[in-house]
Protein backbone atom coordinates (compact mmCIF):
# COMPACT_ATOMS: atom_id res chain seq x y z
CA UNK A 1 0.00 0.00 0.00
CA UNK A 2 1.93 2.78 -1.55
CA UNK A 3 -0.44 5.52 0.55
CA UNK A 4 -0.06 4.44 3.70
CA UNK A 5 2.33 4.37 6.14
CA UNK A 6 2.28 3.12 9.83
CA UNK A 7 3.81 4.48 13.02
CA UNK A 8 5.21 2.02 15.74
CA UNK A 9 5.43 4.13 19.26
CA UNK A 10 8.45 2.06 20.84
CA UNK A 11 9.88 5.17 22.99
CA UNK A 12 8.65 4.04 26.37
CA UNK A 13 10.82 2.55 29.38
CA UNK A 14 8.55 -0.02 30.76
CA UNK A 15 9.10 0.38 34.32
CA UNK A 16 6.79 -2.30 35.20
CA UNK A 17 8.89 -4.60 33.40
CA UNK A 18 11.35 -3.94 36.51
CA UNK A 19 14.33 -3.48 34.02
CA UNK A 20 16.50 -1.17 32.91
CA UNK A 21 16.35 -2.45 29.10
CA UNK A 22 14.12 -0.84 26.92
CA UNK A 23 10.64 -2.56 27.12
CA UNK A 24 10.22 -3.91 23.30
CA UNK A 25 13.49 -5.38 23.32
CA UNK A 26 12.55 -7.99 26.09
CA UNK A 27 12.50 -11.04 24.07
CA UNK A 28 9.61 -13.63 23.23
CA UNK A 29 11.41 -16.87 21.81
CA UNK A 30 14.35 -15.56 21.82
CA UNK A 31 13.74 -12.53 19.64
CA UNK A 32 12.90 -8.68 20.63
CA UNK A 33 9.41 -8.21 20.85
CA UNK A 34 9.74 -5.17 18.71
CA UNK A 35 10.75 -7.11 15.61
CA UNK A 36 7.59 -9.15 15.66
CA UNK A 37 5.42 -5.53 15.43
CA UNK A 38 7.85 -4.15 12.45
CA UNK A 39 7.48 -7.87 10.50
CA UNK A 40 3.84 -7.56 10.94
CA UNK A 41 4.29 -3.65 9.82
CA UNK A 42 6.48 -4.52 6.92
CA UNK A 43 3.84 -7.08 5.52
CA UNK A 44 1.29 -4.83 5.38
CA UNK A 45 2.50 -1.46 4.05
CA UNK A 46 5.74 -0.13 2.64
CA UNK A 47 7.23 2.78 4.50
CA UNK A 48 7.84 2.43 8.86
CA UNK A 49 8.66 4.76 11.16
CA UNK A 50 9.55 3.65 14.51
CA UNK A 51 9.35 6.12 17.25
CA UNK A 52 12.40 5.55 19.54
CA UNK A 53 13.55 7.09 23.20
CA UNK A 54 14.57 5.22 25.88
CA UNK A 55 17.75 3.15 24.89
CA UNK A 56 17.00 4.81 21.39
CA UNK A 57 20.59 3.71 20.11
CA UNK A 58 20.10 0.22 21.28
CA UNK A 59 16.63 -0.34 19.91
CA UNK A 60 17.97 1.23 16.65
CA UNK A 61 21.52 -1.81 16.24
CA UNK A 62 17.98 -4.28 17.11
CA UNK A 63 16.45 -3.33 14.05
CA UNK A 64 19.54 -3.39 11.95
CA UNK A 65 18.48 -5.59 9.63
CA UNK A 66 15.41 -3.57 8.11
CA UNK A 67 17.31 -0.90 6.50
CA UNK A 68 13.92 0.54 4.83
CA UNK A 69 12.90 1.77 8.47
CA UNK A 70 12.74 5.52 9.57
CA UNK A 71 13.53 6.38 13.13
CA UNK A 72 11.89 9.22 14.56
CA UNK A 73 13.42 10.16 18.71
CA UNK A 74 10.93 11.04 21.07
CA UNK A 75 13.89 12.98 23.49
CA UNK A 76 11.03 13.24 26.11
CA UNK A 77 8.25 10.99 27.04
CA UNK A 78 5.41 13.23 26.93
CA UNK A 79 2.46 10.92 26.17
CA UNK A 80 1.36 8.78 23.21
CA UNK A 81 0.27 11.99 21.65
CA UNK A 82 3.42 13.39 21.52
CA UNK A 83 5.06 10.78 19.89
CA UNK A 84 3.13 10.77 16.85
CA UNK A 85 3.89 14.23 16.73
CA UNK A 86 7.68 13.11 16.46
CA UNK A 87 6.61 10.46 13.92
CA UNK A 88 5.16 12.95 11.57
CA UNK A 89 7.93 14.76 9.81
CA UNK A 90 9.48 10.91 8.79
CA UNK A 91 6.17 10.38 7.20
CA UNK A 92 6.48 10.75 3.39
CA UNK A 93 4.72 13.65 1.30
CA UNK A 94 1.73 11.58 -0.28
CA UNK A 95 0.59 9.77 2.30
CA UNK A 96 -3.44 9.34 3.24
CA UNK A 97 -3.35 7.21 5.82
CA UNK A 98 -1.20 6.19 8.55
CA UNK A 99 -1.52 3.25 10.98
CA UNK A 100 -0.67 3.59 14.39
CA UNK A 101 0.36 -0.18 16.16
CA UNK A 102 2.09 -0.21 19.58
CA UNK A 103 5.68 -1.83 19.82
CA UNK A 104 4.34 -3.84 23.22
CA UNK A 105 1.59 -5.46 20.95
CA UNK A 106 3.56 -8.38 19.26
CA UNK A 107 1.11 -10.61 18.86
CA UNK A 108 -1.13 -8.62 16.47
CA UNK A 109 -1.55 -9.98 12.97
CA UNK A 110 -1.02 -9.16 9.56
CA UNK A 111 -4.42 -10.01 8.12
CA UNK A 112 -5.81 -7.90 11.11
CA UNK A 113 -4.24 -4.87 10.53
CA UNK A 114 -4.85 -5.30 6.65
CA UNK A 115 -8.61 -5.59 7.67
CA UNK A 116 -8.49 -2.30 9.90
CA UNK A 117 -6.80 -0.57 6.51
CA UNK A 118 -9.80 -2.21 4.61
CA UNK A 119 -12.95 -1.16 6.82
CA UNK A 120 -11.43 2.32 7.07
CA UNK A 121 -10.98 3.17 3.36
CA UNK A 122 -14.39 1.30 2.63
CA UNK A 123 -16.35 3.77 4.93
CA UNK A 124 -14.22 6.80 4.54
CA UNK A 125 -13.36 7.23 8.23
CA UNK A 126 -11.45 10.07 9.78
CA UNK A 127 -10.16 7.39 12.46
CA UNK A 128 -10.77 3.71 13.12
CA UNK A 129 -8.74 1.84 15.62
CA UNK A 130 -9.14 -1.54 17.10
CA UNK A 131 -11.53 -2.46 20.05
CA UNK A 132 -12.20 -5.75 22.20
CA UNK A 133 -14.07 -6.55 24.78
CA UNK A 134 -12.32 -7.85 28.60
CA UNK A 135 -13.78 -9.34 31.38
CA UNK A 136 -10.93 -7.87 33.52
CA UNK A 137 -10.14 -4.34 31.76
CA UNK A 138 -8.17 -3.07 33.65
CA UNK A 139 -5.21 -0.48 32.74
CA UNK A 140 -6.96 -0.29 28.96
CA UNK A 141 -8.44 2.91 28.04
CA UNK A 142 -12.50 2.94 28.10
CA UNK A 143 -14.78 3.39 25.42
CA UNK A 144 -17.13 6.09 25.98
CA UNK A 145 -20.29 5.67 23.44
CA UNK A 146 -23.06 7.76 22.83
CA UNK A 147 -26.95 6.53 22.50
CA UNK A 148 -26.13 5.57 19.10
CA UNK A 149 -22.98 3.41 19.71
CA UNK A 150 -20.74 6.15 18.17
CA UNK A 151 -17.36 6.62 20.18
CA UNK A 152 -17.36 9.95 22.15
CA UNK A 153 -14.37 9.69 23.89
CA UNK A 154 -11.73 7.10 25.67
CA UNK A 155 -10.90 7.79 28.67
CA UNK A 156 -7.75 5.95 30.54
CA UNK A 157 -8.28 3.94 33.83
CA UNK A 158 -6.14 6.59 36.11
CA UNK A 159 -9.13 9.31 34.34
CA UNK A 160 -11.63 6.85 35.03
CA UNK A 161 -14.62 7.91 36.71
CA UNK A 162 -15.93 4.44 38.76
CA UNK A 163 -18.93 3.88 36.09
CA UNK A 164 -16.27 4.44 33.25
CA UNK A 165 -13.70 1.66 34.65
CA UNK A 166 -17.13 -0.59 34.18
CA UNK A 167 -17.10 -0.56 30.95
CA UNK A 168 -15.39 -3.37 28.79
CA UNK A 169 -14.98 -2.18 25.68
CA UNK A 170 -11.38 -1.30 25.22
CA UNK A 171 -8.98 0.36 23.40
CA UNK A 172 -6.39 -1.85 21.98
CA UNK A 173 -4.35 1.24 20.60
CA UNK A 174 -3.93 0.37 17.00
CA UNK A 175 -5.68 2.63 14.61
CA UNK A 176 -5.99 4.10 10.92
CA UNK A 177 -6.04 7.44 10.70
CA UNK A 178 -6.63 10.08 7.88
CA UNK A 179 -3.31 12.01 7.59
CA UNK A 180 -5.04 15.21 7.23
CA UNK A 181 -7.51 15.10 9.92
CA UNK A 182 -4.76 13.32 12.36
CA UNK A 183 -2.64 16.76 11.94
CA UNK A 184 -5.03 18.95 12.49
CA UNK A 185 -6.19 16.76 15.41
CA UNK A 186 -2.26 16.32 17.16
CA UNK A 187 -2.12 20.39 17.12
CA UNK A 188 -5.06 20.69 19.73
CA UNK A 189 -3.94 17.84 21.81
CA UNK A 190 -3.95 19.40 25.57
CA UNK A 191 -2.21 17.07 28.53
CA UNK A 192 -4.48 18.37 31.24
CA UNK A 193 -4.90 15.03 32.93
CA UNK A 194 -4.21 12.96 35.31
CA UNK A 195 -0.74 11.55 33.95
CA UNK A 196 0.09 14.95 32.53
CA UNK A 197 0.70 13.85 28.85
CA UNK A 198 -0.50 14.06 25.22
CA UNK A 199 -2.85 11.12 24.54
CA UNK A 200 -3.56 10.09 21.21
CA UNK A 201 -6.38 8.30 22.26
CA UNK A 202 -7.82 12.03 22.19
CA UNK A 203 -8.36 12.21 18.04
CA UNK A 204 -11.41 9.70 19.20
CA UNK A 205 -13.36 12.90 21.15
CA UNK A 206 -12.22 15.20 18.21
CA UNK A 207 -13.55 13.08 15.30
CA UNK A 208 -16.48 13.20 17.52
CA UNK A 209 -17.06 16.72 17.68
CA UNK A 210 -15.82 16.88 13.55
CA UNK A 211 -19.36 15.18 13.33
CA UNK A 212 -17.45 12.12 11.87
CA UNK A 213 -17.09 9.75 14.59
CA UNK A 214 -14.19 7.00 15.00
CA UNK A 215 -15.20 3.56 14.05
CA UNK A 216 -14.54 0.43 15.95
CA UNK A 217 -13.25 -3.10 14.45
CA UNK A 218 -14.15 -5.26 17.03
CA UNK A 219 -11.99 -8.43 17.52
CA UNK A 220 -13.02 -11.19 19.75
CA UNK A 221 -9.34 -12.70 19.45
CA UNK A 222 -7.88 -10.94 22.93
CA UNK A 223 -4.32 -12.39 22.24
CA UNK A 224 -3.42 -10.23 19.32
CA UNK A 225 -3.65 -6.89 21.34
CA UNK A 226 -2.62 -8.25 24.97
CA UNK A 227 0.15 -5.25 25.91
CA UNK A 228 3.26 -6.56 27.33
CA UNK A 229 3.98 -4.41 30.47
CA UNK A 230 4.82 -6.95 32.66
CA UNK A 231 7.10 -10.21 33.55
CA UNK A 232 3.39 -11.66 33.59
CA UNK A 233 2.45 -10.71 30.40
CA UNK A 234 5.49 -11.45 28.40
CA UNK A 235 6.12 -15.15 29.54
CA UNK A 236 2.11 -15.17 28.45
CA UNK A 237 2.73 -13.79 25.40
CA UNK A 238 6.03 -16.54 25.01
CA UNK A 239 3.31 -19.36 25.80
CA UNK A 240 1.35 -18.53 23.38
CA UNK A 241 3.98 -18.26 20.58
CA UNK A 242 5.34 -21.55 21.50
CA UNK A 243 2.10 -22.99 21.52
CA UNK A 244 1.52 -21.90 17.93
CA UNK A 245 4.76 -23.29 16.96
CA UNK A 246 4.22 -26.46 18.78
CA UNK A 247 0.61 -26.64 16.55
CA UNK A 248 2.52 -26.69 13.32
CA UNK A 249 1.01 -23.09 13.02
CA UNK A 250 3.76 -20.83 10.89
CA UNK A 251 6.79 -20.43 12.52
CA UNK A 252 6.29 -16.24 13.68
CA UNK A 253 10.36 -16.80 13.89
CA UNK A 254 10.16 -17.58 10.18
CA UNK A 255 10.71 -13.61 9.56
CA UNK A 256 11.41 -12.66 5.93
CA UNK A 257 14.17 -12.21 3.96
CA UNK A 258 14.26 -8.80 5.04
CA UNK A 259 15.91 -9.43 8.30
CA UNK A 260 18.13 -11.96 6.55
CA UNK A 261 20.07 -9.44 4.90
Amino acid sequence: MLDVAAIILAAGKGTRMKSNRAKVLHEIVGVPMIRYVVETALSVVDEVVVVIGHEAGVVQKALAAYPMLRFAVQEEQLGTGHAVVCAIPEVSTGIQDVVVLCGDTPLIKPTTVRGLIDQHRARECHLTLIATTLTEPFGYGRIVSDAHGNPIRIVEESDASESEKKIRIVNTGTYCINMAFLKNALAGLKNDNAQGEFYLTDVVEQAYQDGKPAVLLEINDTIQVIGVNTRKELAKAERFVRQAIKRGDQNPLDFSTRACL
